[in-house]
């Protein structure tokens, strides 16, 4: 694989991601915010390394495998911290990562096919969205957790307890199932037997 600025960038999502649950874990104010810190950067550099591969002329198919696969590991990390903090059910988590990593199989088989797998609207949507939504909560038990004796902590605790992150998943889940779907039927050729 050419290292490419890009792709170090992009590489180093996959370093963070175990590093951001971690903190998330730790039950402690300072862990959390820590793991908001870090998720925060994770997602800006989604960004960085788009815009150093264009600016670069840096895209290579390497980068285009792994940075859609860097997001998911980052944000499986964080359902799977969501979970483990009983903030999201364990049939929302199993939706998300068998679509996440299932597309990634699917791109997979593309690439052998010499194919390119075409990604939907709705799957960019739903991948922003699974950014706002994680960084949100992680906000809401940042603030319900370091300041929760004011009104900041106390508003936090209640999008928490009265289901605001709760439905934010909602639609983050179903979003994975609808461009699942879009993916396989959009991409169907490639199971194809006929197709190569």
């Amino acid at each position: 694989m050419k290292f490419t600025y890009a792709n170090i960038v992009t590489l180093s999502r996959f370093f963070m991601a175990p590093i951001f649950l971690i903190f998330m874990l730790s039950g402690t104010p300072a862990g959390n915010t820590t793991a908001l810190i870090i998720f925060v950067l994770a997602a800006l550099s989604d960004w960085l390394d788009g815009f150093l591969a264009r600016k670069y002329g840096e895209v290579t198919d390497h980068g285009v495998f792994l940075d859609p696969l860097a997001d998911k590991v980052l944000t499986t990390s964080a359902f799977v911290a969501f979970y483990m903090l009983n903030l999201m059910h364990m049939w929302m988590l199993a939706i998300i990562v068998v679509r996440d990593f299932g597309t990634t199989a699917m791109r997979s088989i593309a690439d052998d096919k010499g194919m390119t797998m075409q990604t939907s609207y709705i799957a960019k949507v739903k991948t922003f969205l699974q950014m706002v939504v994680i960084i949100v909560a992680i906000l809401c038990v940042v603030l319900s957790s370091s300041v929760p004796n004011t009104d900041l902590g106390a508003y936090a605790m209640f999008f928490m307890s009265y289901g605001g992150v709760t439905a934010g998943l909602y639609i983050v889940t179903l979003l994975s199932v609808y461009s699942l779907i879009q993916y396989i039927i959009v991409n169907r050729r490639l199971f194809s037997r006929g197709s190569s």
